[in-house]
């Protein structure tokens, strides 16, 4: 496989117009890591219950303007589904991934021998063969499809459509692991059956993924059905009446698996402000990032914690541009920050974006869980590269209305103040004035020294943390503090980072040299 795509990197090297990608390394696999580039262990036979394939693969010699498409090929050697990566930075290295959805899609019932391959400026670069196992028809229960209705966590009736059901079958309700098993979490006695239906009820459920299995009287059981159970009262983080482009959503082939599984992307096409997709309390992660493709970061973003137990996160946003502060409350439809590119984004084009989760534990990182937007009650999973315009109204809808990016409790004397949690992050502006012979951040709590970690970060990108820059740096105590010699004049970020605790940690920030960030407004991004 290496000398072919060596062989394809040597003819392309002649055309003087063309740059060969040339893969390293590629393989198949059944799962990968979601936050580095770790080469997964190979696997070429899958089956029919496995929720995916993966493609993994390095590409070397990567020039701004190549053009890379991933391609699934199912038995028949149609092309089953792709993935598209425009935008491509110049880089010496990059790192690839992409999904193949298997349990409960079509694949599933498209047994036999698989090809995936990456088509690189038009030459295909690497070419792996895999296999899809077919099912053993032994006559038992099949379920086709899974239908439900009632009160989301109160009382649901199921509908389990399929064949060969008997008398007297067992329903169970079960939950996907990630290390492919499931949890079963009930079993349920059919309300009503049929040979091609069976109806059951159950005590209610929270939004999630579940998997119906049915279980004959012989004991045969059927291939588990995934089904979905959507939370509500979101709408799409765009103002209202703006056109936008989603470009992956749920189990998508780019990068939504794992604990991105129900998450969706959504490209400007004409303006690029993201607002709240519902009303609640804001939490800030203007971290200063740009663009990644080294590490599998969400960049900036901002979450949402909306007071029912769910929260809803905005990631890849551009610095600069937020317009709400840390800890304010926020109603739905108001403007939050400019869609970015800041972190890892390569896929959908490689462009600017916005990627939208909701979960049930603050951190950004935690598992998605389903929900559906109201201005969008006809999107099927799976489904990617749609043309949507928001019905999200508010006064407040404009990022270019910009307002102080502090964190409560900026003063004339430089003061700040504000509480996080472990893997929280607090920031804010100041400004340092031309002239300025030293800048002091002191960061001080009641705690231990190592909850809180203190980060600064200067107009020309400079950090200043405990394993970065540690010029002037008070070392792990409490107070924790830096004090920089002939700071650079502009603005420098000032944030804070939760280490450990088992709460919020409330915390002060004293400056001097500077300017609180009121004082300084930056140009809204265009």
């Amino acid at each position: 496989m290496r000398s072919r795509a060596f062989l394809v990197s040597s003819l392309l090297w002649f055309v003087p117009t063309a740059w060969a990608i040339t893969v390293q390394d590629s393989r198949t696999a059944a799962s990968v890591s979601e936050q580095t580039c770790v080469a997964p262990k190979a696997v070429s036979l899958f089956q029919p219950v496995d929720r995916q394939a993966f493609i993994w693969f390095v590409a070397l010699q990567v020039r701004a303007g190549d053009q890379l498409r991933v391609e699934w090929l199912d038995p028949s050697g149609a092309v089953a589904t792709s993935a598209e990566y425009g935008e491509l930075p110049t880089a010496g290295e990059l790192c690839f991934t992409s999904q193949l959805p298997i349990a409960g899609f079509a694949p599933a019932s498209q047994p036999g021998n698989w090809t995936v391959r990456g088509v690189a400026n038009g030459a295909v670069a690497f070419s792996r063969a895999f296999t899809i196992a077919a099912d053993t028809d032994n006559g038992g229960p099949v379920v086709t499809s899974v239908t439900w209705s009632g009160q989301r966590a109160q009382e649901i009736d199921f509908t389990v459509r399929g064949k060969n059901f008997q008398p007297n079958s067992l329903v169970f309700i079960a939950q996907y692991k990630q290390a492919g098993s499931w949890t079963y979490l009930a079993s349920l006695q059919p309300r009503s059956e049929s040979p091609n239906q069976l109806v059951v009820h159950y005590a209610g459920l929270p939004a999630n993924e579940y998997w119906v299995i049915v279980e004959s009287p012989d004991q045969r059981m059927s291939r588990p059905m995934p089904f979905v159970i959507a939370t509500a009262g979101y709408k799409l983080p765009t103002a209202a009446g703006v056109p936008w482009i989603i470009t992956q959503g749920p189990y998508g082939t780019f990068s939504h698996w794992g604990n991105s599984l129900h998450a969706f992307d959504i490209a400007p096409r004409a303006g690029s402000c993201v607002v709240a997709m519902k009303a609640g309390i804001v939490y800030t992660h203007d971290l200063g990032l740009g663009q990644d493709h080294r590490h599998h970061s969400f960049g900036n973003y901002i979450s949402i914690d909306h007071g029912n137990g769910e929260f809803s996160h905005y990631a890849h946003l551009a610095s600069g541009t937020f317009v709400v502060k840390n800890g304010e409350r926020v109603e739905q439809g108001q403007a939050l920050a400019t869609a970015g590119n800041s972190g890892y984004t390569l896929g959908e084009g490689g462009g600017y974006h916005v990627h939208v989760s909701v979960t049930r534990e603050l951190p950004i990182t935690s598992g998605s869980v389903p929900f559906q937007f109201e201005d969008l009650p006809d999107w099927t999973r799976g489904r990617g590269y749609r043309t949507v315009v928001s019905s999200n109204e508010s006064a407040l809808c404009d990022c270019r209305s910009r307002r102080t990016i502090a964190s409560g409790g900026g003063s004339s004397e430089g003061q700040f103040s504000g509480a996080v949690s472990v893997e929280q992050w607090w920031s804010d502006i100041v400004t340092v004035a031309r002239g300025s012979k030293v800048l002091d951040v002191t960061l001080s709590w009641a705690g231990t020294p190592g909850d809180l970690d203190l980060h600064l970060m200067s107009p020309s990108g400079r950090h200043y943390a405990a394993y970065a820059d540690t010029t002037g740096y008070s070392g792990e105590t409490n107070p924790k503090s830096f004090r920089v010699p002939n700071p650079e004049v502009g603005l420098w970020r000032i944030s804070v980072q939760g280490m450990r605790g088992s709460g919020p940690i409330n915390f002060g920030v004293e400056t001097s040299g500077s300017k609180p960030g009121s004082k300084g407004r930056l140009r809204a991004a265009r």
